[in-house]
This record gives C-alpha cells, structure tokens and sequence, in this order.
C-alpha cells in the first residue's frame, strides 16, 4: 500500500473543511424553496422531486466507480501521475458511456413513470413531455460531476473540492429559480436552467483536475485497470442500484397513492431535514481515503471512534430538530403546511439519523474490500421494505411512508454494524443518542407552546457535551478547545 509522499491535513481539519462546505448552501436552499414553491406550485414542485428520485435510481449506472476510483487513488503515490491519470480517464471514459445510455432510457420512459406511475395533472403533461430531452442530459452532468469531486478528493484535496461543489450547488438552485421567476414557472424553462448551471460546474471541474492532475490525455485510457475496476464495483453496481430505491420507494408511493401534491408535503421537509447532515456528511467524505490507505485493525478503531462521536454530535442536532420541528416548518412555510407535514417529519428526523451513522460502517466494509456484504444486505432489505412500506403507506398515508422509512434505516444501519465487525465496540455508546431522540420524540407529542420546545431544545446540548466528555476525552478537549480560540478571536475583534 503506497502512502510515502502523500501529504496529509489531520482528519479533523478535512472534517472541518467538509462542514463548512455542506454549511453555506443551506442558507440558499432555506430562502429559495419557498419561492420555487411559490412561483412553480405544488404539482411542478413535485414533478421535479421525482425528477432526482429517477436521477439517484439509474445512478447504478456509474457502475460502482466512485468508491472504486478512490479506492486505488488513494493507494497511489501523489507522484505517480501517469498511473493516477490512467485511473482517472478509464473512470470517466466508463462513466460518461453507461450515463449517456442511462440518459437514453431516462428520455424513453420518463414520461411513462411522471405519468403514469404517479398522477400528474392533466395541465402539465405537455410540460413534462417537453422537459424530458432536458431531463435525460442531467442525469450524465450529475454523475460526471460527482466523478470529478471524487477524483479530487482522492488526493484529499477537500478544499478544491468544495469550493466547486458549494459553488455549483448555489448556482444550481438559483439559477433554474431566476428562470422560473424571470422567465416562465413552467418545467420546459426551469429543467434547462438545471442543466446550464450543471454543464458549467463540470467544465470548472475538468479544468481543475487537469490542473492538479494532468496532463489529462483520453489515451489514457487503459483496458487492464478498467477491468480492475470494474471488478471491485461489480457488487457496487448491485447496492447502486438498490440503495437508491430503499431511500427513495417511499416518496413513490407517496405519489402513487395521493398524488405528486402530497410529494411536495413529504419530501420538502425529508430534504431539508436531510440537509442537517452535514457533520455525518463532512465526515464521510474525509474518512474513506484514510481507511483506504490503513491497516484493517486501525481501521476498525478509528471507524468506531468516529462513529460514536458523530452519532452523538448529529444526534444532538437531530433531538433538536425533533422538538423544534413545528416551529420550524410553520416560519418557514406556513401553519397550513406545518400541520400536513409536521408529523412525518418528526418521524423522518429518526430515519435520517440512523442512515447518516451507515457511512462508518459502510466504508470500512469498502477498505476491506467486502462490498459484497452491502449487496447482499440490500436484497435481503428490499422485499421486506416494500410490503411494510405499501401496507403503512395505504394504512396511515404519509405517516406511514415515515413510520416504514424509518424501520428500513434501522435494519440497514444494524446490518453495516454486524457486517463490518464493529457493532460489539459500538452498542451500548449509540443506545445513548438512540435514547436521546426517542425522549425527544415523546417530549414533542407532549409540548404545546414553542418556548417550551426551545428550552428543551437548548437542554439537550448539556447532555449531549457530558456524553461526548464520558466516551471520547480527546475529541471533548479538542471540541473545548476550538470554542475557546472561537471565543478569543470574537473577543479580540470586538475589541479592535
């Protein structure tokens, strides 16, 4: 395993960097989607989240490459450039000839899944028809994209890395909104503009990778190491293509049953719930390389470790998000849209946290090279999920599609902890914040007035320092000792 000459910030500082990165466009995404919802509607609104849904389910088509492009860049010294470029074009070479043929598909029969799958209105049908050429081309720039983040952070080069991604992503939210408002709130304008912002965030990303990597030559592609890697994302594929349905059958079903309106009550909270992931997100994206690079024992120690730390950090965030959930959504989108949605919502908080704790084990079973294990789990899940899934949904409506997410997060995330080979070191730590959220949840069915929930919202971070205090003393001082430089500078510029 090459790691001579491969310059490394300490993990914290590439979490650090992740963090700040996922931060700046939420404030984008809080200000813009009432606005989208407001100058599109409902319907549009809920055509365009099934749009992504279609998008995350033919992401199998990358063929497990992400993780297995990492994987060798990661083991490759930073001087190896040849080497590091033939990895890179065999990737994109490979990426960019399934996603051009998944954008085929995707223009063949995504009028038949927006229209007949789930119930469109009859007034904007044509619109679909119209946006599906436009529909189709974002699914290659999506995965393209994603390929070039990924090549760059191999070098854990995570500051490059998010100043394209961040930058990209605020262009693509605000972008497609200038087109509906200036333009036209119909999908046929607003999907291109989609599509604009993307092809640009792909031209800055190959210029940079040519600049850190290159020369970049396309007869750098190599047959031998497409092999190899297609060989480790053979089971990748599999898990690709069944991790997007059990995150994303839920929201189908929504639809089929009461129409793509109530997509727009179930999955505009879900996505602004799923945007607090940025601590388990930060530090996903910062430890898969380390792992690559490590020695299976350190590998597992360090995996735990993180694992608990991250469970109680975002599971503090998570328990506050809970009791704050109706305050929050009634602010942000109305009484009326708090009502519908307030519930699920509060359900969707627990599912969420359990599938953001999966990237521990996840990747640790990745640098073990086991991606098998995650296949076969996933076909296990998958039956069982949809039968729990169709009766809740029928039963309770959109409660119900929470209630089976959050069951189907649950088993997912004990799965990865058996199979990695961890869950003996983890267990009782992560009954902690597990705890945490189920008295949260109770104190939310019980609390009437909104001072109430703050002060028990602001009560759950005393809990959640004595637990990080109590099983992890280093990160305890280290997270004291950020606030304490935090508090001095603040002090020093107030002074100047």
């Amino acid at each position: 395993m090459a790691t001579e000459g491969k310059p490394r910030n300490r993990l914290y500082v590439n979490f650090i960097i992740n963090l700040i990165g996922a931060l700046l466009p939420i404030p984008v995404m809080i200000l813009t989607v009432p606005v989208y919802i407001d100058y599109v509607g409902d319907a549009r609104y809920g055509v365009i989240s099934l749009i992504w849904v279609m998008i995350g389910y033919l992401g199998f088509l990358e063929l497990g490459l992400a993780p297995a492009t990492i994987n060798a860049l990661a083991r490759l010294d930073h001087s190896a450039q040849r080497e590091r470029a033939r990895v890179i074009v065999t990737s994109f070479t490979i990426n960019a000839s399934m996603t051009f043929f998944g954008a085929f598909l995707l223009y063949l029969l995504g009028s038949y899944i927006v229209g007949g799958v789930v119930q469109v209105p009859v007034e904007i049908e044509d619109e679909v028809k119209a946006a599906m050429p436009w529909i189709a081309l974002l699914l290659p720039l999506v995965i393209l994209n994603g390929a070039g983040i990924d090549a760059i952070e191999a070098r854990e080069n995570f500051a490059l890395a998010n100043v394209l991604q961040v930058s990209g992503a605020i262009f693509a939210q605000i972008l497609p909104l200038a087109f509906a408002v200036f333009v036209s709130p119909d999908l046929g304008t607003v999907i291109p503009g989609a599509v604009l912002a993307r092809v640009i965030l792909m031209l800055a990303i190959f210029v940079a990778i040519n600049r850190i990597e290159g020369p970049i030559r396309i007869t750098d592609f190599d047959m031998d190491r497409a092999r190899k890697l297609l060989s480790y994302g053979g089971w990748v594929t599999i898990s690709s293509v069944l991790t997007p349905i059990l995150g994303s059958l839920d929201q189908l079903m929504v639809g089929r049953f009461f129409g793509v309106a109530a997509v727009t009550y179930y999955a505009v909270p879900l996505n602004l719930i799923s945007r607090s992931q940025i601590i388990p997100g930060a530090i996903s994206r910062a430890i898969f390389p380390r792992l690559a690079s490590s020695e299976a024992e350190e590998a597992k120690a360090l995996s735990a470790r993180v694992l608990v730390v991250t469970a109680l950090l975002y599971g503090g965030i998570c328990a506050s998000t809970i009791l704050l959930m109706d305050p929050l959504l009634t602010l942000w989108l109305g009484e009326a849209f708090a009502e519908r949605a307030g519930v699920p919502a509060t359900i969707l908080v627990t599912s969420i946290w359990l599938n953001s704790m999966i990237f521990a084990p996840y990747w640790l079973i990745h640098s073990q090279h086991r991606p098998d294990l995650i296949a076969k789990l996933h076909l296990g899940l998958l039956l069982p999920f949809a039968g729990v899934l169709v009766l809740l949904t029928m039963e309770f409506g959109i409660v119900g599609a929470a209630v089976a997410a959050a069951l189907r997060s649950l088993f997912d995330f004990g799965g990865h902890l058996t199979l990695s080979g961890i869950l003996r070191r983890v267990a009782f730590p992560l009954a902690l914040p597990f705890a945490l959220l189920g008295a949260a949840t109770l104190a939310h069915l019980t609390i009437d007035d909104w001072l109430t929930a703050f002060i028990f919202a602001c009560a759950v971070w005393p809990v959640v320092a004595l637990l990080v205090f109590l099983l992890d003393r280093p990160t305890f001082d280290l997270l004291v000792g950020f606030g304490h430089k935090l508090a001095a500078r603040i002090r020093g510029q107030r002074a100047d």
